[in-house]
């Protein structure tokens, strides 16, 4: 763990239980959304560390449990996959993160979201056949455990990958992303 997770767990730990409440919980993804903002009227906590992994989420997952959302969007994996972790494992640890939540928060509703795709052109080490693998599991694991599905890959997704237009580096989303993304998730947070 580097100091940035310690550091935003830490802070996650200290701040007042909110029960009922929507949670994005993730990565760099997640961690640099303007939720608040992009969702007004929302009680929504934003649960992202940069460079967060599934195994990170688990060792972390005690401090969403705790404030029993009505709503949890998850979007964790990118990372795994850069770090060369297998798709197996990764889709396990999501499974195992579905479990816990369901068995610490049973009335909490689960989103899980697809990973997006990344542009090649930027992004070589993140290879978008391992996250369409990843995401056909995920398709799984959301009719498996009664979760909603939310196709992030099939928003963003333009002949496979990450259109420019929508990121800076070929992983992260812009504005004009971040707004892409959120505008297509109210659907789910507002019904």
């Amino acid at each position: 763990m580097d100091d940035y997770y310690r550091v935003k767990h830490s802070m996650f730990l200290n701040t007042p239980v909110s029960e009922g409440s929507v949670i994005f919980l993730g990565d760099s993804l997640t961690d640099w959304l303007c939720l608040n903002e992009l969702l007004p009227g929302v009680h929504v906590l934003n649960r992202g560390i940069a460079g967060d992994t599934t195994a990170g989420v688990l060792h972390r997952l005690d401090e969403v449990i705790r404030h029993k959302p009505a709503k949890l969007f998850l979007l964790i994996g990118t990372n795994d996959i850069a770090l060369g972790t297998g798709e197996r494992e990764i889709t396990a640890n999501i499974r195992e993160i579905v479990r816990r939540i369901q068995e610490g928060s049973p009335s909490t509703a689960i989103y899980l979201q697809t990973l997006i795709p990344v542009n090649s052109r930027y992004m070589g080490y993140r290879h978008n056949m391992k996250i369409e693998t990843v995401n056909d599991v995920l398709r799984g694991i959301a009719g498996e455990a009664c979760c909603v599905l939310v196709d992030l890959h099939g928003l963003f997704a333009e002949n496979g990958e990450l259109p420019l237009r929508y990121t800076f580096d070929g992983l992260h989303l812009n504005g004009e992303g971040a707004v892409k993304w959120i505008e297509f998730a109210a659907q789910y947070v507002k019904d």
